[in-house]
Order: C-alpha cells, then sequence, then structure tokens
C-alpha cells in the first residue's frame, strides 16, 4: 500500500564457541531440561555479579555489525532497562541499547536499507503465561539486535530482505539458525505515520503476515477518520491479526541507567580490525559476480551463492572446470545427494580434487550422465579417486558401434514397445531408451542413444 513505512528490529540467539552464556559460565543449550542450566547469576540471586561480558559473543557482535557496514564503537556501555515481568528475575535487563549507550554498530547499511544500530543483550527467561511457569536455561542468553530504519515500504521488500539477511549473517555463522529469530516490527501509515509496534514475531511468514494486517488495520482507521494510537500490539498467530498489548513505551518509560556491576567495555583497535578483516565476501557480492564474470544463470547463481561452505567449494572447482557446468551439477546433483541423505556439506568428507576430476570426465564426455550421478552418490559417502575408479571398474562411455548394437538388441525384444512409439506415444521412445542405458549399465550417453534410437525406429 502506498504511504506504508516499516522498520524493523530483529533479534537472533548469537553463535558462541564456548558455548557459554553472556555473563556466566552456565551452558546454552536449547535441549536441556527446564532449569538445570542456571546459577545465582542467570537467575539473579541475591548478591550475585555478572561476570565480566563473554568475549566470543562480542565477537560475534562485532562481526554482525561490521557484515551490515556498520561504525564500530570502541567504548561500550551496559544498561539496565527496567520493566516488570515474570521472565526478568532481576527487574531489568542488561542491553548495549538506551538512553546513554553506545550500541557496538551503527550508521549501517544492507542491500539500501538504513542499519540504525547493533547491539548485544541478554536474553530474559522463558516464560508460558498460561502455567506460570519460567523455564531460566535461557536467561542470560547472548542475544543479537538489529535495529533497522522505517526504509521499508511493503512486506514483500521486508520478506526478501531479512531472508538476504540471515542468508549473510549465515556466512559468518554468527546467529544460531536453528534457535531462529524474534523480531519487533513498526508500521505505521500516512498521514500521521503513528508508529504502532508489534512484538515477538518469529518466523519471515509471521512477519509479512503481521505488517498486512497491520497496514490494513491502520488504513481502515485512517480512512474512517480515526486517529491511530501509538500503541504496543502482539501477533497472534492463530488469528491472523495483531492484538493490544500497552500503550508504546518511550526510553524514559525503561528507567535506563548505566550498569553498575560491570565496567566500561573498550575494545582496541587491534581486535576490531582482527574481526573486520576475517569477514568472507557477502552473498549478493558473490551472486553478481556469478552472474557477470562466470556467466551463471541467476538460478544456479542464487543457489551456489546461498551458502558459504558451498559457494567456497564451487570457486574452487571452477578454477578448474567450467564454472556453468561445476554449477549445474553442483546445484542440482550435489545438492540432491545432500537432501537425500538428509545431511549438510560439512557432514561430508568431500574433497575438491575428486569433484574435479568427476567434472573433467563430464566435460571432455568420457562418462555418461548416468555414471557421473552415480559417482556423486558414491563420493558423498567415502572419498575416492575418480579417474582410477572409473579405470578399474570400466565405466567410460561405450562406443557407438556398442551402443547401435544395444539399440538392435533392445528393438528386437520390445515389440510392443516398437509398435507403441509407431503409434505416437513418446513414453514408448523413453522406455527403449531406458533399456539400452540400463543394457550398458549406464555407460551410454541417454541423449546419443535417444538420438541413434531415433533413427534406427524412423528408418
Amino acid at each position: 500500500m502506498s504511504g506504508l513505512k516499516v522498520g524493523l528490529e530483529i533479534h537472533g540467539y548469537l553463535n558462541i564457541e564456548n558455548r557459554a552464556k553472556l555473563f556466566c559460565d552456565c551452558r546454552l543449550d536449547q535441549n536441556a531440561a527446564p532449569n538445570t542450566n542456571i546459577c545465582p547469576v542467570c537467575t539473579a540471586q541475591p548478591g550475585s555479579k555478572p561476570m565480566l561480558p563473554n568475549r566470543e559473543a562480542l565477537r560475534s557482535i562485532v562481526a554482525v555489525a561490521a557484515m551490515l557496514g556498520c561504525s564500530i564503537n570502541s567504548r561500550l556501555v551496559f544498561q539496565r532497562k527496567h520493566y516488570s515481568w515474570p521472565d526478568l528475575p532481576s527487574g531489568y535487563q542488561r542491553t548495549i541499547s538506551g538512553s546513554y549507550s553506545f550500541p557496538v554498530g551503527v550508521d549501517g547499511s544492507f542491500l539500501g536499507i538504513g542499519i540504525e544500530d547493533v547491539h548485544l543483550e541478554e536474553d530474559p527467561a522463558r516464560w508460558d503465561p498460561e502455567t506460570g511457569f519460567v523455564d531460566y536455561n535461557r536467561s542470560g542468553y547472548p542475544l543479537a539486535e538489529i535495529v533497522t530504519k522505517p526504509g521499508f515500504s511493503s512486506a514483500e521488500e521486508v520478506r526478501i530482505w531479512v531472508k538476504r539477511l540471515l542468508t549473510t549473517l549465515s556466512y559468518i555463522r554468527a546467529i544460531n539458525a536453528e534457535a531462529g529469530i524474534k523480531c519487533d516490527v513498526n508500521v505505521s501509515v500516512e498521514p500521521d505515520f503513528r508508529r504502532v509496534e508489534v512484538k515477538n514475531v518469529n518466523s519471515i511468514s509471521g512477519i509479512v503476515a503481521a505488517i498486512n494486517h497491520e497496514a490494513w488495520r491502520q488504513g481502515q482507521m485512517v480512512s474512517s477518520g480515526s486517529v491511530v494510537a501509538q500503541e504496543t500490539r502482539a501477533w497472534n498467530d492463530a488469528l491472523q491479526e495483531t492484538v493490544f498489548m500497552r500503550k508504546k513505551e518511550q526510553a524514559v518509560d525503561y528507567m535506563f541507567i548505566p550498569e553498575p556491576d560491570l565496567p566500561v567495555i573498550h575494545l582496541d583497535e587491534a581486535f576490531i580490525k582482527s574481526v573486520s578483516g576475517s569477514l568472507p565476501e557477502k552473498p549478493h557480492e558473490k551472486l553478481e559476480k556469478y552472474i557477470s564474470k562466470l556467466k551463471l544463470e541467476r538460478g544456479d547463481a542464487e543457489v551456489i551463492s546461498s551458502e558459504i561452505l558451498l559457494a567456497e567449494l564451487f570457486e574452487k572447482v571452477a578454477v578448474e572446470v567450467s564454472p556453468v557446468l561445476a554449477a549445474r551439477w553442483m546445484r542440482r546433483e550435489l545438492l540432491r545427494v545432500l537432501n537425500y541423505n538428509r545431511k549438510e556439506l560439512h557432514e561430508l568428507e568431500l574433497k575438491e580434487k575428486h569433484i574435479v576430476q568427476l567434472l573433467r570426465l563430464i566435460e571432455s564426455k568420457k562418462i555418461s550422465d548416468e555414471v557421473a550421478r552415480r559417482m556423486i552418490e558414491k563420493l558423498a559417502v567415502k572419498p575416492f579417486d575418480v579417474d582410477e575408479y572409473i579405470r578399474k571398474e570400466g565405466l567410460s562411455v561405450v562406443s557407438e558401434e556398442e551402443i547401435g548394437k544395444a539399440c538392435d538388441d533392445v528393438i528386437s525384444a520390445n515389440g510392443k514397445a516398437v509398435a507403441d512409439f509407431a503409434a505416437g506415444e513418446e513414453k514408448a521412445l523413453n522406455f527403449l531408451v531406458g533399456q539400452v542405458v540400463a543394457r550398458t549399465k549406464g555407460r551410454a550417453d541417454a541423449r546419443v542413444v535417444r538420438e541413434m534410437m531415433l533413427k534406427k525406429l524412423v528408418n
């Protein structure tokens, strides 16, 4: 709709190598039994004091901010954000945001949308409002928050942008994808653009639905002459609508104060440079490079650039063989095998040199596509020398003379299929070609077989 402004506050759990919470040594484990990974710090017992923030969490949040083009602040001040809620045992949340804060990153930009700031905070506990049960395992998890400027003008634009954001952050493995994201969506419509915040939307489809519903609701109010109130609402996924929660808070309502139990954190220049200097090329940059320089089809380029390990493997292989051929086989056949085995690329012992061997044999037409597919399936289980295996097993492409003899034998043995083809049934031809490929144990190229079979049947 025209006159729509949307901004996002995206929360994601940081991937931490040492698997510890932000201010204590309790382990991060999404699957742990309730209230087993807790201590006096993360349950806010009287007299408990936070440890210095997890260094790996600081490294990850700096990487996120740098990946989004932000300026990195070297002086970080944790604040106490006060509010009363059952999931917050201390009555305040420790966060690098608020009235007196210096966010980790500011004034960034990602795919044309301004990034207001990127900061770090602790997650509250998990509270079930229906039972009143509180699980403190999650209390103190290191949480990244990315705040955009209100630069979106449609829900579809948001959908595409968030998907690309998550792909980009997966390149640096900063966000725990299994834990999902939470998003607060700020929606406003003309003429007054009064901001309505929709809290805790936890899926991309939910974000899109919440924006569309809220835009419609506010539009109805404006059309009827009502004033849109600046308020906080919740997304009801079952009803597919937003519901009133409370009037919109201002920063003053949270009574931000600097955290007295934590010192100012100073990030030295060497630390910031070491993090920023280790960042990979962004997915959208790879996408454009693959299309413009390597001449890949957009569909192949989008799939290859969507996962960093796949992109890195492709780029190494594409130096040795045709990039277009490499992309086609890696996108279709390698991913087919991964999906079938329900595995991720990092779980395979796949060697770059063996993929190159296989693709060179395909490129020089020394093996058929069918044999090549079988080789990829075998390589996914255990690495081996492809050239030696093909030679040892006699899997090189058969000669035209052998294909011709196999065609004659199949025609003689399948009179009904020959008659069906003569009657105009295309499936009969496919059957006959398949029989020839089977007789040659996949060594005959199906395209060559098809051409030869057609000549014999038509003549």
